[in-house]
């Protein structure tokens, strides 16, 4: 398949959020970056981007700080076959098409990548807290169930994951679980497969993966049932898999700005003033891959947190990873989230 407008492409003064922004408006996960004459200077994909958010780079960064410079590419006279050959060599499912000159003229995509390949790893929400910090919101329903757009966020995960190819899903419920069972039954509603797994008691973020009534075979995504994300779970799983990872974390870039000028000193020597400075650090996004060979370090029906249970990991020496999140992403922590979220919804 063809694309032969110009949706994919971006000039070389572009910035990696404008880059970011174009491979969620086209969903091809290719951008391709050309100078002033159209000539093509090189490509981004997601796993650039992650590679250089990881590195340091920030969304204002210049896009051609994360660039591949010499992507493979073909020409514009040469056969689908031919370009069909190709991606299979690289193991890729898309390539800049260009003339003698080096000027883009066309991307082409794999005929298969025009369809959702099935992928049969569960997806384990876990949506059994109180939900305290939501009050008054939480008195008669989960916070998972709490609506954005007229859906519960529940919904939103579940449809944002079957769009890409996810049909097996396990609900971990504790607080009020039959408002979440009652709604979504066995997920046939919504053409997917979900069962639930009943904490007696809470058992954490991490606890509630030993109550598995039969242990996936795949590794598995993990994800808190109150964040509202667009997050790619195949890319996920991907770099998961491609690092050989035991256990995977997906962080998030959060800037703080200290509203006071910071002062360095030496003894009581002034070194340095540094005027309202912002702070940035990666924080723990709630989502996870889990290689289901790890859960044999977990205790069953043991109040575990995931943040203990990856260290836990760490110290037994599996290998466990960061995936950077670019996508949006919002932790719903008090009600006034929650209006701001439907309120821009609304825009």
């Amino acid at each position: 398949m063809y694309i032969k407008n110009q949706s994919f492409i971006l000039q070389e003064n572009s910035s990696i959020l404008e880059v970011v922004s174009n491979l969620s408006k086209t969903g091809y996960l290719i951008c391709c970056i050309v100078d002033k004459s159209n000539k093509l200077l090189g490509s981004i994909t997601d796993g650039d981007i992650r590679r250089g958010l990881l590195a340091g780079k920030t969304m204002e960064d210049s896009a051609l700080d994360i660039i591949t410079s010499n992507p493979v590419t073909s020409f514009i006279d040469f056969s689908e076959n031919h370009n069909i050959e190709l991606c299979k060599k690289h193991n890729i499912n898309q390539i800049p098409i260009v003339d003698s000159q080096n000027i883009i003229q066309a991307l082409y995509l794999m005929r298969e990548y025009a369809y959702v390949e099935k992928k049969p790893n569960t997806i384990l929400i876990m949506a059994g807290g109180f939900g305290k910090r939501m009050m008054p919101l939480t008195e008669d329903l989960p916070k998972p169930m709490l609506e954005i757009s007229g859906k519960p966020i529940l919904e939103h995960i579940i449809c944002n994951a079957r769009s890409q190819g996810f049909s097996s899903f396990c609900i971990s419920v504790h607080y009020l679980p039959d408002k979440i069972k009652n709604y979504f039954l066995d997920g046939s509603k919504w053409g997917v497969n979900i069962t639930y797994v009943e904490e007696s008691k809470p058992l954490g973020t991490a606890g509630c993966l030993t109550l598995f009534e039969e242990k996936p075979q795949l590794p598995f995504i993990v994800i808190n049932g109150d964040l509202y994300s667009e997050i790619n779970y195949r890319s996920i799983l991907s770099f998961h898999n491609s690092n050989n990872a035991d256990a995977t974390m997906c962080v998030k870039l959060q800037a703080f700005q200290n509203p006071f000028g910071v002062i360095s000193m030496d003894g009581i020597e002034i070194q340095n003033v540094e005027e309202k400075p912002i702070q940035s650090s990666y924080i723990n996004s709630g989502i996870y891959v889990i290689e289901p060979s790890q859960l044999s370090y977990l205790e069953k029906n043991q109040y575990t947190q995931m943040t203990d249970f990856f260290m836990l990991l760490k110290n037994k020496s599996r290998k466990i990873v960061a995936f950077p999140l670019h996508e949006g992403w919002q932790d719903l922590g008090n009600p006034s989230d929650l209006k701001k979220m439907n309120s821009d919804s609304q825009v």
